[in-house]
C-alpha cells in the first residue's frame, strides 16, 4: 500500500510540473528552464548527499571518487541522462509545429512504448490481461484529456497530426527508454546517488544547448515570480520526483511507474478545475468514463494474477 502512496504522490508532482511550468513561459525560455533546474537540482543534492555519507560515517572522498570509478556506470548514466534531455528538447521543438492537445495524447502511448522496450531489450514477457491493461490505460488517459477540450475521443475533431508529432513520437520513445534504462542500468547506486548523477550528467547535456538556444538574454532574472517558480520546479518536480522515480523503478518496476503516468492528465485536469472553480464541469461522461478506463487498467496492470515474467536463458522469475 505505501508503493501505491508513493507512486500517487509521484504523480500528483509531475502533475504540479505541467501546470507550473505553463507559468513559466514568461519569465524564460523552455530550454533554459530546463537547463536550472536540472542544475540547481544538481547544487542542491550535492552538499545533501555529502551530508548523507558523513551521517552514514563514510569515507565522503572515496564515496564521491567512487561515483566515478567505473567507465562503464558513467556511460550508463550519460544515457539515461540523454534519453531524458532528448525528450524534453524533442518536446520543445514538437511544440513549435504541433499543439499542446497533440503532446498530450501522444504522451499517453509512452507506458505502452516502455512495455515494449522491456519485452525486447530486458526480455520481459508482459501477460495478455497487461498488455490490455496499457492499452485500456491510453484510451482512458485520450478520453480525458479530449473531455477537457471539449473533444470527442471518437471523433477527429480537435486532434490533426502534424510534423511535430513525429518529432515528439521519437520523444516519447526516449523518455520510456530513460525509465527501462533506470530499471536495467540504475541498480548498481541509491535512489539518491543515482538522481544525483543523472541530474549531473543531464544538467551537462543541457548548458551547451542552453548557451546555444535558450535565448538566456531574455530570461527576466530580476523577478520575483521567476525565482519563486523555478524554485518549486527545481525542488518538488526535479529533485522529489527524480529520487521517487529511482526508488520506484527500483522496487516496483518501470511498468507500474509508467502506468502511473496514465493519471496524470486527471489531477492536471482537477487541479486546472479546482484552481478555475469548475470542478462540476468535469463530470461528464466522457470524463468519468475515462476514469473508469482508467480504473480497470490500473487493476489489470497490477493485478496479482498480472505478473511480469522476466526471462534469462532457459530460466525465468517473476517480479
Amino acid at each position: 500500500m505505501s508503493s501505491f502512496f508513493t507512486l500517487l504522490l509521484w504523480a500528483w508532482l509531475m502533475a504540479s510540473s505541467f501546470i507550473v511550468s505553463g507559468h513559466m513561459v514568461q519569465y524564460a525560455s523552455p530550454i533554459a528552464t530546463s537547463a536550472f533546474r536540472f542544475l540547481f537540482a544538481m547544487l542542491i543534492m550535492l552538499p545533501a548527499l555529502w551530508l548523507s555519507w558523513q551521517r552514514a560515517k563514510l569515507n565522503k572522498r572515496e564515496q564521491f571518487r567512487g561515483l566515478f570509478a567505473s567507465r562503464q556506470r558513467l556511460f550508463h548514466y550519460v544515457i539515461i541522462s540523454g534519453a531524458l534531455v532528448g525528450f524534453f528538447i524533442g518536446l520543445f521543438a514538437a511544440l513549435k509545429t504541433t499543439t499542446p492537445l497533440n503532446t498530450s495524447v501522444l504522451y499517453t502511448l509512452v507506458p505502452l512504448i516502455g512495455v515494449i522496450i522491456a519485452r525486447v531489450w530486458l526480455k520481459e514477457v508482459a501477460p495478455f490481461w497487461r498488455v490490455i491493461g496499457f492499452v485500456l490505460g491510453s484510451i482512458g488517459a485520450m478520453t480525458v484529456l479530449f473531455s477537457t477540450q471539449g473533444v470527442s475521443a471518437q471523433s477527429n475533431d480537435g486532434f490533426e497530426w502534424h510534423s511535430g508529432d513525429y518529432i515528439f513520437l521519437g520523444s516519447c520513445f526516449l523518455l520510456a527508454l530513460h525509465v527501462v534504462a533506470v530499471q536495467r542500468w540504475g541498480r548498481s547506486l541509491g535512489a539518491f546517488s543515482g538522481a544525483f548523477m543523472i541530474m549531473l550528467f543531464g544538467t551537462f547535456w543541457l548548458i551547451p544547448i542552453a548557451v546555444m538556444w535558450g535565448e538566456l538574454d531574455q530570461v527576466q532574472w530580476a523577478s520575483q515570480g521567476f525565482w519563486v517558480t523555478v524554485l518549486y520546479l527545481t525542488v518538488f518536480t526535479t529533485l522529489f520526483t527524480f529520487l521517487l522515480q529511482q526508488r520506484l523503478v527500483m522496487t516496483v518496476g518501470a511498468s507500474r511507474l509508467l502506468a502511473m503516468s496514465y493519471t496524470i492528465p486527471v489531477w492536471v485536469a482537477l487541479f486546472t478545475a479546482l484552481h478555475e472553480s469548475r470542478l462540476l464541469s468535469l463530470m461528464d461522461a466522457s470524463f468519468v468514463s475515462g476514469i473508469v478506463f482508467l480504473g480497470v487498467a490500473l487493476f489489470l496492470i497490477d493485478g496479482n494474477f498480472s505478473k511480469v515474467k522476466v526471462i534469462h536463458g532457459s530460466s525465468s522469475i517473476t517480479k
